[in-house]
């Protein structure tokens, strides 16, 4: 093995409407590499992170992939968020035989031998939110989302479970990026008109501050929640403190959790980006897959595809929500959801955990879609 340094390819939108988000998953990348660097690297050698940024545009991601791999000569990259950049990468990984660590809750109905997908799928947290939100506010749901794959593949899994559930769509909304807090002011109103019991969100990004603002003055101290799949700390920093306070996210990794592990990361992460921010679960995913990559280098001995691809298959690594292991049959992480409320302080209190964690069903063979409140 080259005594170099270790690099790992990290792609990620610095700029560009998913900025927000994506800049937390880069947060979590340079912690670990922090971490395992202070500690003498993956036996002497560096880990170096080797970051591109693609703007948010598809295009790009793909090109930047192909740079990584040739280029630069990376055998892993962490990176993409949103699915249309995931899927115009995991051919260029496949096609070179590289290692895409992905880190985002994404639709499902996804598998790769090249990639490991650290993020939730829908039975992870669309089951378990459409559970809560059935039993705490009631069935009648609007939704409103980002105009992407992801918002639309999610709905129709929520619709799926609301026909056999006894459930009911009063709404259903996208919009482009970029809208403005004044654009989403009409849909919301004409959602809330509808008289919802809550409102699912599969907004992203910067978006996701205008939509809870504009909320906040539609709604005017009303009741009904928004229910994300997608807004984390990151986003909740940018809102003002009542237009955040209130809504619900189902996702599996809080800042607030109380966990052997997380202090110590959340000390780190505060140390680094300052004591009034809170790491979300996209820096906690990707904090958790570089420990796993610099693990699977350092067993193996070498950084080569071919070698640390079945290492990371059966890695199991305790982080800061706990042990995080991989599916062998799907190569998805097992994951315990969990539903927080957010505050007015930018965090969430934890208002319901799962018991255990939660196998990944990608494919959602295993549900017949009829949920029980």
């Amino acid at each position: 093995m080259d005594r170099g340094t270790v690099k790992l390819g990290v792609l990620f939108s610095q700029t560009g409407p998913m900025a927000v988000t994506e800049k937390a998953h880069i947060e979590g990348v340079l912690i670990a590499c922090d971490e395992i660097n202070r500690k003498g690297g993956i036996d002497g050698r560096p880990l170096e992170p080797v970051i591109a940024d693609p703007a948010g545009e598809d295009r790009r991601y793909e090109e930047l992939a192909t740079d990584l791999l040739l280029r630069q000569r990376v055998s892993a990259i962490v990176g993409c968020c949103l699915s249309t950049s995931r899927k115009r990468v995991v051919p260029v990984v496949e096609r070179y035989n590289g290692v895409l660590l992905y880190p985002s809750v994404y639709e499902g109905f996804e598998y790769s031998p090249n990639v490991l997908y650290g993020g939730a799928v829908p039975n992870q947290v669309i089951v378990p939110l459409l559970e809560y939100l059935f039993t705490h506010r009631g069935k009648d749901i609007g939704l409103i989302g980002s105009d992407t794959l992801y918002a639309r593949e999610i709905n129709r899994l929520v619709k799926e479970f609301l026909a056999e559930s006894g459930g009911k769509i009063v709404g259903e909304i996208y919009l482009p990026f970029a809208t403005t807090r004044e654009r989403f002011r009409p849909s919301l109103e004409h959602l809330v008109a509808r008289q919802p019991h809550a409102i699912i969100s599969t907004v992203v990004g910067e978006d996701t501050v205008s939509l809870y603002e504009a909320f906040s003055m539609v709604q005017k101290g009303g009741s009904v929640p928004i229910a994300s799949l997608t807004t984390t700390e990151s986003e909740l920093s940018r809102m003002s403190p009542g237009a955040r306070a209130g809504h619900l996210s189902a996702l599996t990794y809080f800042g607030s959790l109380d966990a052997p592990q997380n202090p110590e990361f959340v000390a780190a992460y505060q140390k680094r980006y300052g004591q009034d921010k809170m790491p979300g679960v996209y820096t906690e995913v990707c904090y958790v897959l570089v420990h796993m990559f610099a693990d699977a280098v350092r067993q193996a001995g070498d950084s080569d595809s071919d070698c640390i691809l079945p290492i990371l298959s059966g890695t199991v690594f305790n982080g800061p929500s706990g042990d995080k292991a991989i599916d062998l049959d799907n190569n998805h992480f097992l994951l315990r959801p969990m539903i927080g409320q957010a505050s007015e302080r930018g965090d969430f209190e934890i208002v319901w955990k799962s018991p255990g964690v939660v196998r990944p069903d990608p494919y959602l063979v295993s549900y017949d879609r009829s949920l029980v409140a």
